[in-house]
């Protein structure tokens, strides 16, 4: 019987893609930057791009801070320091708490049956700003990312990290719900957890990850818990 559930945040709970729009519109206005959709286009492959190479272990979080956003301005044509832009669109980032769909009406759920944790690969203070502003907070018996462990999602020493802090569960005990396949549900898989794969965009499910659960909607999830 599950008695621990392990959420990510990005959109799993929080709309990442929604909270980003906002920051880089924000930011490119407050710069004398052109926003078009192209811009939004660009942050969202790069971006992706950036983080596999940050969950394979090719770059640390303070290279991608330093990076992300020469690379993008790079692709959009833009002559700019990047390391001013990410600053502001860090901050941005930080003040957007854009619930996905059902997130609220799911921890009411689960909120009295389960002890809830949140595991993210995201920065501590954008994830701990969110959380409050958007009253997450509350429903979270801790709050894991992968800053404070020093490696991110899908590695076995991210999660050794959660079950220390855990004080060492039954592995059967828990279950993971995460919206990505390579960070958290590859995680997952990889440390024996059964895992609620969020598949959102009905994406099809390639290679040999196989997640225990599969849902399209948050709602879907109370079939499962």
């Amino acid at each position: 019987m599950k008695r621990i559930v392990l959420i990510d945040l990005d959109n799993t709970l929080i709309d990442f893609n929604e909270c980003a729009r906002h920051s880089i519109m924000n930011a490119f206005s407050e710069l004398g930057f052109k926003y078009t959709d192209n811009v939004f286009e660009t942050f969202i492959r790069e971006n992706v791009k950036i983080w596999k190479r940050l969950e394979r272990g090719e770059i640390t979080k303070p290279e991608l801070r330093a990076n992300r956003w020469n690379i993008i301005l790079g692709k959009l044509g833009i002559d700019y320091d990047g390391t001013i832009v990410e600053e502001m669109f860090e901050n941005g980032v930080a003040q957007g708490a854009y619930a996905v769909e059902g997130a609220y009406d799911l921890l009411d759920y689960l909120y009295p049956k389960y002890r809830l944790y949140v595991v993210s690969n995201g920065f501590r203070f954008v994830q701990e700003s969110r959380l409050k502003i958007g009253n997450f907070e509350k429903y979270f018996t801790d709050v894991f990312v992968s800053e404070d462990v020093g490696i991110p999602k899908p590695a076995k020493e991210f999660f050794d990290y959660c079950f220390e802090k855990m004080d060492h569960p039954p592995k059967e005990d828990i279950i993971l719900i995460g919206d990505s396949l390579t960070a958290d549900i590859c995680g997952g898989i990889n440390y024996d957890l059964d895992t609620v794969w969020f598949n959102k965009n009905n994406e099809t499910l390639s290679g040999d990850i196989t997640p225990t659960h599969t849902v399209t909607k948050l709602n879907e999830i109370k079939n499962i818990l």
